[in-house]
């Protein structure tokens, strides 16, 4: 029979002072998962450790820097004495519980493999996010927005496939989207954790390279219909063809009419997009950079100019939608801007994102065109221009920048000229 635990005699025999480095490291060991038998030494022992340990052991007194111990004499000693019936609850008992590092580490490395298991089973009803369902295991990044919990974890991952169940919406403000799914308006607010990995999922899911900024969560939202800022810096159209019977397709219809440029909200875009209307189809529809050009096609040419859209200088979400279902619609996109960092930056997007056209976008356009002011020294990739790779040489050499303003007779005879030919067939 093992004896009862004896806390008052066991304290007054280990409890000095000249024990506390013996039981400090015996409690290093039973967290580390290593038994409490065998010999530990203790190096640097003081006299007063080392007599008091030859004491407690009844043998002669011993010298030197290190003191053996031998564990199982020790637990023989206590267990005799009926202070303790095992050595590892004489620890406890004067140092409190202790907790198997090694132990937990393996229950904390099986948690994180079945939750991963279990997400990946999941992510699997929507197989645009089975890679980045990966990549949140396999970069850490999951562990660190749950700040190593597992528990914390799976509540993230609920909270993301919620979201990607509901997906996609038309036109739903993200507030309110918020509020049906976690009774908080502010659930999906930058910044959080499930925000964070919600907004991802959802540019996985729309299909959206995803960029982490506003300007980056805001089309990655627009892309499943969820809106952010549905107001703000809406795309300029000129002579926009529509013919569903929508309210923006009225308003374009309307527009073309007078001839008059048209300002469309993101909010208008994704609750009547303009994917699936045919007349866009086959359409040479051209986009430009600067508004200038939009007031003075409209002023020049009126009702004879070929459709264009307007980037106004930014990327920006509504353009990005509008584009990108202007393409879905059969649409054929060609794109001029200014030869500059700016101007090349979005035409690398529109070309590559949207399969458009370059529209006087070459070296040779370039090169016959009157230079503005000095280009800022920058590093290549920032000149990169895959549809001319003679371009960018041509500006490093130059080193000047041309705006669409200084070719503006060249782009109004283009879209007159394509007006034109469209009217003719």
């Amino acid at each position: 029979m093992n004896p009862a635990l004896d806390l008052a005699r066991l304290r007054a025999t280990l409890g000095a002072p000249e024990f506390v480095r013996l039981l400090d490291a015996l409690k290093q060991r039973l967290a580390r998962g290593r038994p409490l038998s065998g010999r530990l030494t203790l190096t640097a022992a003081t006299a007063a450790e080392r007599q008091a340990v030859d004491t407690l052991f009844g043998r002669a007194a011993t010298r030197g820097d290190s003191l053996r111990i031998d564990l199982d004499l020790l637990a023989e000693i206590l267990a005799d004495a009926g202070l303790a019936p095992s050595l590892p609850a004489a620890v406890e008992a004067l140092r409190g519980p202790v907790t198997d590092r090694a132990s937990e580490a393996a229950q904390h490395a099986a948690a994180w493999s079945a939750l991963r298991e279990m997400t990946l089973g999941k992510l699997d009803a929507w197989p645009a996010l089975s890679p980045w369902g990966e990549s949140l295991f396999a970069s850490g990044v999951l562990k660190r927005l749950a700040g190593g919990s597992p528990g914390l974890a799976e509540s993230l991952v609920a909270d993301v496939l919620r979201v990607a169940a509901a997906l996609p919406v038309r036109a739903e403000p993200l507030a309110a989207f918020a509020a049906r799914l976690f009774g908080d308006a502010h659930a999906l607010d930058p910044g959080s954790a499930r925000a964070t990995l919600s907004v991802r999922a959802a540019a996985c899911l729309g299909g959206t390279p995803f960029e982490d900024d506003a300007e980056g969560r805001r089309a990655a939202w627009a892309g499943v219909g969820v809106l952010c800022d549905e107001l703000s810096t809406p795309a300029l159209t000129l002579h926009l063809p529509a013919s569903a019977d929508t309210p923006l397709g009225r308003l374009l219809r309307l527009a073309r009419t007078e001839a008059e440029p048209v300002h469309l909200t993101l909010r208008l875009l994704l609750a009547y997009p303009l994917a699936d209307d045919p007349a866009l189809a086959d359409r040479e529809i051209f986009v430009c950079e600067n508004p200038t050009i939009v007031a003075l096609a409209a002023r020049r040419l009126g009702p004879r100019c070929a459709p264009l859209v307007c980037v106004n200088g930014q990327y920006a979400t509504p353009v990005k939608i509008l584009l990108r279902q202007l393409a879905a619609a059969g649409a054929r996109l060609r794109y001029h801007g200014d030869f500059d960092l700016g101007g090349l930056a979005i035409a690398r997007r529109v070309i590559s994102e949207h399969g458009a056209r370059p529209w006087r976008l070459s070296a040779a356009d370039y090169l016959a065109a009157p230079k503005g002011a000095a280009l800022p020294a920058t590093p290549g990739p920032a000149l990169a221009s895959p549809w001319s790779p003679e371009l960018a040489g041509a500006l490093e050499r130059a080193g000047c920048v041309v705006h669409e303003e200084a070719v503006a007779e060249q782009l109004l005879a283009d879209l007159a000229a394509a007006w034109s030919a469209t009217a003719l067939d």
